[in-house]
């Protein structure tokens, strides 16, 4: 199995197809959204957004974030925490602003997805991989990007689906 994990889009229509045909070239099973499909207040391509999600709404698993408010036309469940596991790895989604990394390096889990600084970035700490995928359409720091987990490794990529960083998980 594969996921693919994009956060911060923003409203970016061009970027989430872009990496949404990656998702289907690379064989996805799963697309976690860690958050801020839009922007505050009117986002002109938000109707483009929504229908392109709704259409593939069984496959995924997301997360409400602070520009996701008043999200009413989603047809899938974005509460501000949320979990799957992948291969017997335990991993908790959120977007980022409401919970510290301390609150959740306690909790009982082996991966820790989270946005909203737009800036992509692993890093182990306490034994717990916290994985940051930037951002799609307005990165802070570097390429927009993303990130693809599997059974064995996490990678970040850019937009033209190169690897920016990767982290084997075995």
């Amino acid at each position: 199995m594969k996921y693919m994990i994009i956060s911060d889009i923003h409203g970016g229509i061009y970027e989430l197809n872009k990496v949404l045909d990656i998702y289907y070239n690379e064989h996805c099973s799963k697309l976690l959204i860690l958050g801020d499909l839009f922007d505050y207040g009117f986002s002109i391509n938000r109707n483009d957004i929504v229908n392109r999600l709704n259409i593939m709404k069984d496959a995924i698993v997301a997360v409400r974030g602070n520009c996701d408010n008043n999200i009413k036309d989603i047809l899938f469940n974005m509460p501000y925490i949320n979990k799957v596991n992948l291969n017997n790895k335990n991993i908790i989604l959120t977007h980022g602003h409401l919970y510290s990394k301390q609150y959740l390096s306690n909790l009982d889990v082996d991966v820790i997805l989270t946005g909203h600084s737009h800036i992509a970035c692993i890093e182990n700490i306490d034994n717990k991989l916290f994985l940051n995928p930037g951002s799609i359409s307005k990165s802070r720091r570097g390429d927009n990007s993303f990130a693809i987990i599997d059974e064995n490794f996490i990678s970040i990529r850019n937009l033209d689906n190169e690897i920016i960083e990767e982290y084997n998980l075995n």
